[in-house]
């Protein structure tokens, strides 16, 4: 069965893929994810006691990023930006509020396609310019390609 259209990250053979619903997952703001490949904590910290496991409030997540209008066109990707991952402090609204929900339930090494909806993306007033011309219309959903790479603890 087809859910929600998530499908078609880099990585992926089919641009227009469907999963099994059986293995989407959601967050608690509605924001839908598909784990493509499985993340585990790091050795020196398997239990997560470190704070490298787990993100959580605070965390400085690092991620490799794809996002795609609902066409499947990029409008934004890490790799577009010299290869540089993505360093953010979680909670801190850095990113859209749909990216944070998604990595905050990711392992490090973890890579999964995200459908984000519009309301914890950029909403009804999309990505314009004071002229209208718009990266990212207003009320449009996004697919995302996430690898969070590592997670360090909350600075004390």
């Amino acid at each position: 069965a087809a859910a929600g259209g998530l499908a078609g990250g880099p990585r992926a053979a089919n641009a227009d893929a469907t999963v099994d619903a059986s293995a989407v997952r959601s967050t608690k703001g509605g924001a839908k994810y598909v784990v493509v490949k499985e993340g585990a904590c790091p050795k020196a910290d398997f239990t997560g006691l470190l704070g490298s496991c787990e993100p959580r409030t605070g965390s400085i997540c690092i991620i490799d990023y794809t996002g795609f209008l609902p066409n499947g066109q990029v409008f934004d990707s890490t790799e577009k930006k010299g290869g540089k991952p993505l360093a953010f402090k979680l909670g801190s609204k850095q990113v859209i509020v749909g990216l944070e929900q998604v990595v905050s339930q990711m392992l490090p090494g973890e890579e999964v396609q995200a459908l984000i909806p519009s309301a914890l993306a950029y909403g009804e007033k999309g990505v314009c310019t004071d002229g209208g011309e718009c990266l990212i219309d207003p009320n449009t959903n996004l697919k995302y390609y996430i690898k969070l790479k590592s997670v360090a603890a909350p600075p004390v």
